[in-house]
């Protein structure tokens, strides 16, 4: 397709960009999509060695190509790392499966926390903060939140969350085996007047295939094996939601998909109006080409789509679609804070089954509890999951054990099978001062500077990890371990968003609610890099939602496609 004039051209084909594959080629538009990375079979990413995708991912294959730069403030010299997996199909390979709606609250941060009072009682700082909120809300999403479960087989149902929002309908699987850890964390949060409830999971608890009206091409899937090898790893049987065993399928059998693995796109193109025409690319071998299209759909992970953003032109100057100055700034993320229990006559086996079948406790998350006088606002979600294999274990050490020799080993010949983490996800407020530009001193094996990330958790966050991990020892003290401990205040987040607000306002946002640019009508930017806030879930539900709401819009515009 490339000497023809594309529909619609996706840059990235992980889930956002296969969700969008499938919708938009089923409606007939030409679709032309380009993954950097491979297509990788299960004998490549769904191996079970915890040394080449644990321990050394960063020299994997579809990683080691695309590095980042990552540092805490500007007097910093930025650090090479290899945060993102570079394949069809994306993270969602190799990610643990844990699938949370966000809340209604979570929408509206600025007006319900800060404009309601709610801040100013806690007595938070929230000095150099940039909080808006989202211009759509829990109730534009909740049909596309339903068709995510529905056509990639979420499993749940066990005892509601009360404060989830409502929803039209139930999942589609019941929920995935309970095992010791989570009855632990269960019966201590009772205990202590908590509300825990066991979560959905994106991995299948019985053999599935969606039925109308969702859509039924999607070819059944396995039920899981429970092998313990989840996050970090593919799925040997395919029960994991992955758009590779799902959506990619089904957009090409369409035949209106025109698919590019091992092509690099690395500069959107315009015209003298400012309107996209389409994009350049490099071919696997190394050639450079280009791509026109009516629409081109950003839909890469938040450093990458930032990254193509800055290093873009439109009307000669540098930068694309960025009238609000916004691009690249208030990238924000999760900070993992992990409180262990040791139980000397009590075996846990906590490696056993996936990792996010968990016990969940959402009395902390958002605005869920009285932050009057706590010094910060928003909150996180504990839970109670598992890992995988001892190397994934051999540093979760106690204070006053050596970390070499004959104690050690015993230590952890001991520990293994008789400890879990209880495990809080807090959240970060976008700040000013957290962003992503260019790096000036790294390129990539193309010869394109990389993005550099800037980042730190502030004076909210610090206030907020520090009370959840109070919380954490109270609530794993509750399950009876003999001995108990944490881990530290960690310097850089995980589960990354922002970068390229979505917002009403053009003046203090990138893109609006369907993802499209202020700017350019005919651009737009999907995943998480357009959250204004976060919440203390992963992101993948509410991605994959606004995928479908956008898919939708897109459709609905077809005087761009005459």
């Amino acid at each position: 397709m490339a000497d023809e004039i594309a529909d619609v051209c996706l840059v990235g084909v992980g889930m956002v960009g296969g969700i969008l594959a499938k919708e938009l080629a089923t409606a007939g538009l030409k679709v032309v999509g380009f993954e950097r990375g491979a297509a990788l079979t299960r004998e490549d990413y769904a191996v079970r060695d915890s040394i080449h995708f644990v321990v050394r991912n960063a020299l994997l294959d579809w990683v080691r190509h695309e590095p980042t730069t990552f540092r805490n403030s500007p007097d910093q010299r930025a650090v090479l790392q290899f945060p993102t997996t570079n394949a069809l199909g994306g993270r969602m390979l190799t990610w643990t499966g844990q699938s949370a709606r966000f809340s209604p609250d979570d929408f509206k941060v600025f007006s319900g926390e800060i404009a309601s009072g709610v801040a100013a009682r806690a007595g938070a700082d929230l000095a150099g903060y940039e909080i808006y909120d989202w211009p759509i809300g829990y109730d534009d999403l909740e049909p596309y939140y339903e068709r995510y479960e529905w056509e990639f087989g979420v499993a749940g149902g066990g005892d509601p969350n009360p404060f989830a929002g409502p929803r039209r309908r139930g999942y589609p699987l019941p929920p995935l085996r309970t095992s010791a850890r989570m009855e632990l964390f269960e019966q201590a949060c009772k205990k202590l007047g908590y509300h825990p409830y066991q979560s959905a999971a994106g991995i299948l608890s019985q053999p599935y295939r969606p039925a109308a009206p969702y859509d039924s091409r999607i070819e059944e899937r396995t039920a899981c094996a429970y092998c313990g090898h989840c996050n970090f790893y593919g799925c040997h049987v395919g029960a994991k939601t992955s758009a590779l065993e799902t959506v990619i399928p089904v957009a090409l059998s369409t035949g209106n998909v025109d698919l590019h693995t091992n092509s690099k796109v690395f500069r959107i193109n315009s015209d003298d109006s400012g309107k996209i025409t389409g994009v350049s690319y490099f071919t696997p071998q190394r050639e450079i080409k280009e791509q026109r299209a009516r629409v081109v759909i950003l839909c890469g992970f938040v450093f990458e789509n930032a990254r193509l953003m800055l290093l873009s032109e439109n009307k000669g100057k540098a930068g694309l679609a960025n009238s609000s100055g916004a691009v690249g700034k208030g990238v924000f993320a999760h900070a993992d804070l992990h409180t262990t229990g040791l139980f000397d006559d009590y075996l846990i086996n906590g490696f056993i089954g996936p990792n996010s079948a968990a016990i969940r406790m959402d009395d902390f998350n958002g605005n869920n509890f009285d932050h009057t006088g706590l010094g910060f606002i928003r909150g996180g979600a504990f839970a109670t999951g598992g890992d995988g294999t001892p190397v994934q274990r051999y540093d979760n050490i106690p204070p006053g054990i050596r970390r070499w020799g004959k104690e050690y080993k015993e230590f952890l010949a001991h520990a293994y099978t008789r400890t879990f983490s209880i495990s809080a996800t807090t959240e970060a407020l976008p700040h000013s001062d957290n962003l992503i530009d260019i790096d000036p001193d790294h390129k990539d094996d193309w010869g394109i500077p990389v993005p550099r990330v800037t980042f730190a958790f502030k004076q909210n966050e610090r206030k907020l990890q520090r009370h959840f991990l109070a919380l954490g020892e109270t609530l794993m003290r509750g399950t009876g371990a003999s001995k108990v401990w944490q881990s530290r205040l960690p310097n850089f987040g995980s589960r990354w968003a922002g970068g390229i607000r979505m917002g009403a306002d053009p003046k203090t946002s990138v893109v609006n609610g369907y993802g499209q640019s202020h700017d350019i009508d005919n651009l737009f930017v999907m995943g998480a890099s357009v959250f204004p806030t976060l919440t203390g879930y992963p992101a993948t539900a509410t991605i994959s939602a606004l995928a479908y709401r956008t898919a939708e819009y897109i459709m609905g515009q077809r005087d761009w496609f005459k």
